[in-house]
């Protein structure tokens, strides 16, 4: 079979399909009847309906999930995507929620994250199916309607569906993702110290998401000294970008940062230890000021050395952490923090370090998430597969990479990510006029077509 020019023969009915899968607005909703709220639960009913109406086995599973599937045999290859997004957000130039294309590039919210590719595995499924390819294994595309949350959903399916000797899913990059590392959320909250100096920190906020690098902080900070321009002057020293404004003999200190994924903290600038890092410059009461060196120094680098949890792997790099929020008053201090360790390391050694920390520290210790690493050998024959599938059709030599972030590969018993971005794919996720290439799309097809076909035949 010719894949390259079968993709593009499909290239309308891709759009056209995916369009309209890109008008629901499935954002999570709570609702007493659709598990995940109606809007996801449309757009599940609006895939499976597509596969139904071109052919294919469908099933909905109690609104949880449900899938697409064709071929025989007693082995399933699986394919995991997911129809929920995440809110739109503002800033828009279109409507979220109306697909259009511009410049070759469809912009919509779930384009990228993962409707967009999940309409790509289904139409790779479609040509085989058209072409009279009977596979002698079961493909089965995994609709998931939970991902951008608890993954519910798909905890839910696999508790009742048959779990797939083998799968990907097209929700990361190409080549192949054969290796996620683990990923730790946690909370430590500590006592803070008496501050009976002439400068008072009476506040300190920032970050609500700890899977991002906090772009904001604030302090609110009681002095006679003139903060506004010893602030002025620091951002100015340090080549910072942030405000301050005096209201009744306080100072609202506003630091700004640069918001990157927590996977790769060291590309941001950490809005909140950067204030922390201000607020040491201040005449701070002495036990005062030594509890804001410490909370700082604990996340003064990005690698874990200052949580005493430093470590690396040649399989999958370095563990890296993100101080993703602060909410301090003049009694308490809560942090919370993600890591992201390598797939060798030891996380019960990671847990204990990090209890003693809190603990030689006065403070409190919990783990809000916890996902163990994955990694499947870059020898797998399944890796090879897709690593072959895809450098041939891009004439590449590309090798199996690793990564920080978390995907459905981590919901089977030996999966990897497979796609669907390009190395010079625009990143788009979760941010405003979110939107995919859609030559990307197109070759997305041809490798997945190709792909199931050489693992199935």
């Amino acid at each position: 079979m010719d894949f390259h020019a079968l993709s593009k023969k499909y290239e309308k009915e891709y759009l056209e399909k995916v369009i309209e899968l890109l008008k629901i607005p499935s954002v999570f909703e709570e609702d007493r009847k659709y598990p995940y709220g109606k809007p996801i639960h449309d757009a599940l009913e609006k895939m499976l309906s597509i596969g139904k109406e071109d052919g294919f086995i469908t099933k909905n599973v109690d609104g949880h999930g449900g899938h697409i599937e064709f071929g025989y045999g007693d082995e399933v290859i699986g394919v995991l995507g997911h129809l929920d997004v995440v809110p739109a957000g503002a800033g828009w130039t279109t409507p979220p929620f109306d697909p259009v294309i511009r410049d070759g590039k469809l912009y919509a919210r779930g384009a990228q994250d993962d409707k967009g590719p999940v309409m790509a595995a289904y139409i790779a499924m479609k040509i085989l199916k058209e072409q009279g390819f009977q596979p002698k294994k079961k493909i089965r595309l995994i609709l998931g309607t939970d991902e951008e949350r608890d993954w519910k959903g798909i905890d839910y399916y696999f508790k009742n569906e048959t779990m797939p000797s083998l799968g990907f899913t097209p929700d990361a990059s190409f080549p192949v993702i054969h290796a996620e590392k683990g990923l730790l959320d946690s909370y430590m909250t500590y006592p803070v110290p008496e501050n009976d100096g002439e400068t008072k920190v009476i506040s300190v906020k920032g970050g609500d998401r700890l899977n991002m690098v906090p772009d904001e902080a604030v302090a609110w900070v009681e002095s006679h000294l003139n903060v506004e321009e010893i602030f002025n002057d620091y951002l100015a020293q340090h080549k910072l970008e942030g405000s301050v404004k005096a209201a009744d003999g306080r100072f609202e200190v506003k630091m700004k940062g640069k918001a990157v994924h927590a996977s790769k903290p060291q590309e941001g600038r950490n809005a909140i230890t950067e204030l922390l890092r201000f607020l040491q410059s201040l005449p701070l009461d002495g036990e005062y000021e030594l509890f804001i060196q410490k909370v700082y120094q604990a996340f003064e680098t990005t690698d874990g050395k200052g949580l005493n949890v430093k470590q690396m792997d040649d399989v999958s790099g370095p563990l890296t952490s993100n101080l993703g929020s602060i909410a301090m008053d003049e009694h308490t201090c809560k942090l919370g923090f993600n890591l992201r360790y390598p797939v060798s390391a030891d996380y019960g050694v990671i847990d204990q370090n990090l209890k003693e920390l809190a603990a030689n520290n006065k403070g409190t210790y919990e783990v809000y998430d916890h996902l163990a690493s994955i990694h499947l050998e870059k020898d797998h024959p399944f890796v090879k597969t897709l690593l072959s599938v895809y450098n041939k059709v891009t004439d590449e030599e590309a090798a199996a990479k690793t990564m920080g972030g978390a995907t459905y590969a981590r919901a089977l018993e030996a999966g990897v990510a497979f796609g669907a971005l390009f190395e010079d794919s625009p990143d788009t996720a979760h941010q405003k006029d979110e939107h995919v290439r859609i030559s990307d799309m197109m070759k997305a097809i041809q490798i997945y077509s190709e792909s199931l076909y050489e693992l199935t035949r």
